[in-house]
């Protein structure tokens, strides 16, 4: 069953002139005499005058009561909007930080994968070098094997030097294809 609260109620219209009316009717009606047809009709009169009063008096009780109702419901109204808004701005928060978080990740994942595609290319490369060196040493002649440790170290070094922007251009080319959530 729901709770009832108890609410004040503050009557906002004044009586007064129309209780002073009534008490003027009654004064004429009791200087009539007692079996006037006059008297008959003023005394009907002022019954139907003090039900329209009490009913106007009842209709104000009603209007200010639920006035009263009214004005709780827009506060406590009021007071829920404030916390809807203080949780919509929590919200807000956590999701930039979610966001944040996630670009994060997303950022980890495509330099794991950069770095990961990278190595093997440097693999790759690497082999590729032995090959070559290989190549030059069963074919150089006597004259040009004095240089054959130097084509393979600069070769190597070349690999070296070009891992990290490889790994720039790779990572480029992920963040392109990987797709953001």
């Amino acid at each position: 069953m729901k709770e009832r609260r108890e609410t004040t109620t503050q009557i906002s219209v004044s009586f007064e002139r129309e209780e002073a009316g009534a008490e003027k009717i009654k004064r004429w009606i009791e200087a009539l005499p007692l079996d006037s047809a006059e008297r008959m009709r003023l005394e009907e009169i002022q019954q139907h005058y003090d039900e329209l009063l009490r009913d106007a008096r009842l209709l104000v009780r009603m209007g200010d009561r639920l006035q009263a109702k009214l004005r709780a419901a827009n506060e406590e109204l009021a007071r829920k909007n404030e916390e809807i808004a203080h949780y919509n701005q929590q919200l807000r928060e956590k999701n930039r930080e979610l966001q944040e978080t996630l670009d994060a990740l997303q950022e980890s994942q495509r330099r794991r994968k950069a770095l990961t595609v990278l190595g093997l290319s440097a693999i790759a490369i690497f082999m590729v070098t032995e090959v070559i060196e290989y190549y030059i040493e069963q074919t150089a002649s006597e004259a040009t094997s004095q240089w054959t440790s130097f084509i393979s170290f600069g070769l190597k070094a070349l690999v070296a030097l070009a891992f990290k922007p490889l790994e720039e251009l790779v990572e480029s080319l992920l963040s392109q294809t990987v797709p953001r959530k």
